[in-house]
């Protein structure tokens, strides 16, 4: 079951969301077709995702089901950026530095189809936009123009471009969906808590350790 929560939640990263100040709340429900995750489902239902940004800051916070705790901090001014865990009671630090990805002309990455379907969340007007991979993989994106802050870095997307803010989408991990559904949006935001230092009583980790403790958990 450990091996499961770490594997869904390494690759998913912070939203670089730059431009304005908000905090957006998301609802998360997992699904499965692979009978061998269907504990793992029924123990991850009731999560639940916040979004917090600032100018140059911003922190992604996640609770899945009553096993998992995740903290994201990313400063793109200082470069940093910091990932706290806390999976059934072992807390982990992982610190990075910021990169900015390289464009890779023989692998130009996903393509965005954007719609002209639309439909309402949250009071919000937004656009169906289609995400293809290389590998003919789709994910619907459902995004608002409301609603401004850039996407850069968005790891969620495959570091694709797309216009507007995500208030609706599906990622798949490891035979796992995650769908995940904005429940609200407060321009409002407690600009504390953006701090990019480990805390107390978190033992630091790489990245690379962090897979390899997830690959070792059963």
């Amino acid at each position: 079951m450990k091996k499961i929560v770490l594997s869904l939640f390494l690759g998913l990263g912070t939203l670089a969301m730059a431009q304005t100040s908000g905090t957006v709340s998301y609802n998360m429900e997992f699904s499965s077709d692979n009978p061998e995750m269907a504990m793992a489902v029924g123990m991850m239902q009731g999560s639940k995702m916040v979004f917090s940004f600032i100018p140059g800051k911003t922190k992604m916070e996640s609770t899945i089901g009553t096993m998992m705790k995740m903290s994201s901090v990313s400063d793109t001014k200082a470069g940093k950026s910091l990932m706290l865990m806390e999976v059934m009671g072992q807390k982990t630090a992982t610190p990075s530095q910021i990169k900015e990805e390289a464009e890779d002309k023989a692998n130009p990455g996903p393509t965005v189809e954007k719609t002209t379907e639309t439909k309402e969340i949250i009071g919000y007007k937004c656009v169906k936009n289609i995400v293809k991979s290389a590998d003919g993989t789709e994910m619907i994106v459902w995004t608002t123009g409301d609603i401004t802050a850039s996407l850069a870095g968005q790891k969620q997307f495959g570091g694709v471009k797309i216009d507007g803010f995500p208030l609706e989408f599906t990622t798949v991990s490891n035979g796992m969906n995650i769908h995940f559904t904005a429940t609200g949006y407060d321009k409002a935001v407690n600009k504390k808590g953006f701090s990019t230092k480990i805390p107390e009583g978190y033992t630091e980790m790489s990245a690379e350790q962090l897979q390899n403790m997830g690959g070792a958990a059963e």
